[in-house]
C-alpha cells in the first residue's frame, strides 16, 4: 500500500528519496566509526593508500548524489590522515598524480596545499582542499578549505575580494611560488578552475598564512591600474591556455588571450591564445605585468594533470 501511494504522490516520493539518502549517510557514518580500516592507526600507517582508494570512489561515482557522498568521505579521510600522520614524512607522489599537491618552505615555514575537483552532471565544478602548515613550535596545523560556490551576485574569482578558508572560491593548484614581501612570507599559487561547460579559467592566486589563519587575496599583483589580489585568465572550454612558473626566466609566463572576432570582444567563452605572451615579474615586492614578451619554448610540458583531459566534448 505504501509503495502504491508513493507511486501516485510526488510528495511521498520525495520523502522516500530523503529517507534513502539519510540511510546512505548513516552507512558512511557507521563505516567511519566501526571499520578498522578507517581507524586512526590504519590511516597513520598508510594514509596515502587510503586516500587514493577514496579518490577512486570519487572518480567512479555515476551521479551527483554519489559524487558528493564520495567527496565527503574523501574530506573525512583527509582530516583523519593529516591529523594523525606527518605529511612531510609520507611518500605523497602518487597522490600528486590524482590531484593538486604543492609544497614550499622548510622547517617551521613548510606549507603543503592539497586540492581536487569534482565535476557535476551540469559540468560545473566543486572543490575540496586542505592546507598543511606548522606553527612556531613546529607543530602541524591542518586547515580545511571550504568551497563556497559562486552565485549570480558574486563571481567566484573576483580579483578584488579577499577570502578565508571558510569562503574559499575553489581551484586545483598546481604550482606554488614563495616570495618575501618586506618581512612577511607570501605565496603565489597557480591554479585551474573548470568554471562550466563553456569556459575554463587559470588563476594566479595569492595567499598569506599568519597564526594558523589563511587569507586568499594579498594585493601584490600590479596590472598597471593599481594592485589586484589575483589574476584570472578566462577562455573557451575547448582550448588550452598556458600559465606556468618559468624558473629559468624568473617569471610567471602566460598566453595572451583574445577574441577571434571583434564582435566577440568581452565574451570570454570564445577567447583563446593569440600566439603572444605576457608575464608577471617580481619587482619591488609586487608582481608586475609585462606584455607582449618574446618567450622561447612556451609550450613546455605542463607540470600537472589537467582534470578535464578525459572529458568528452561535442
Amino acid at each position: 500500500m505504501i509503495k502504491h501511494l508513493a507511486q501516485q504522490s510526488p510528495g511521498l516520493n520525495r520523502v522516500s528519496n530523503t529517507m534513502r539518502l539519510s540511510a546512505i549517510w548513516l552507512s558512511i557514518f557507521v563505516v567511519f566509526q566501526t571499520t578498522p580500516l578507517w581507524g586512526r592507526n590504519a590511516i597513520s600507517e598508510d594514509p596515502v593508500a587510503r586516500l587514493l582508494e577514496l579518490h577512486d570512489h570519487l572518480m567512479q561515482a555515476s551521479s551527483d548524489t554519489e559524487l558528493r557522498i564520495a567527496h565527503e568521505a574523501l574530506k573525512e579521510g583527509m582530516r583523519q590522515a593529516w591529523n594523525n600522520a606527518d605529511f612531510w614524512a609520507c611518500d605523497w607522489s602518487a597522490l600528486s598524480e590524482r590531484m593538486g599537491v604543492i609544497t614550499a618552505g622548510e622547517e617551521e615555514q613548510s606549507v603543503a596545499i592539497i586540492t581536487w575537483n569534482l565535476e557535476l552532471q551540469n559540468r560545473t565544478q566543486e572543490y575540496g582542499g586542505f592546507v598543511l602548515a606548522k606553527d612556531r613550535n613546529g607543530e602541524p596545523i591542518v586547515i580545511e578549505l571550504s568551497h563556497r560556490k559562486s552565485h549570480i551576485n558574486r563571481q567566484a574569482l573576483d580579483t578584488k575580494k579577499r577570502f578565508k578558508a571558510e569562503t574559499w572560491p575553489g581551484a586545483v593548484y598546481y604550482s606554488i611560488i614563495p616570495q618575501t614581501q618586506g618581512k612577511k612570507l607570501v605565496f603565489t599559487l597557480l591554479g585551474w578552475d573548470g568554471a562550466d561547460g563553456i569556459r575554463s579559467r587559470k588563476v594566479v592566486e595569492t595567499l598569506s598564512i599568519q597564526n594558523g589563519k589563511l587569507r586568499f587575496g594579498v594585493p601584490i599583483i600590479d596590472l598597471g591600474h593599481g594592485s589586484e589580489k589575483r589574476l584570472v585568465l578566462e577562455y573557451a572550454d575547448g582550448v588550452t591556455a598556458m600559465l606556468r612558473w618559468r624558473e629559468d626566466l624568473r617569471m610567471i609566463v602566460m598566453d595572451h588571450l583574445s577574441a577571434p572576432e571583434p564582435q566577440l570582444q568581452g565574451n570570454t567563452s570564445f577567447y583563446g591564445p593569440d600566439m603572444t605572451y605576457d608575464a608577471l615579474v617580481w619587482q619591488k615586492n609586487h608582481w608586475v605585468l609585462k606584455e607582449n614578451l618574446e618567450i622561447r619554448d612556451p609550450d613546455m610540458k605542463k607540470p600537472w594533470n589537467n582534470p578535464k583531459r578525459s572529458r568528452r566534448r561535442n
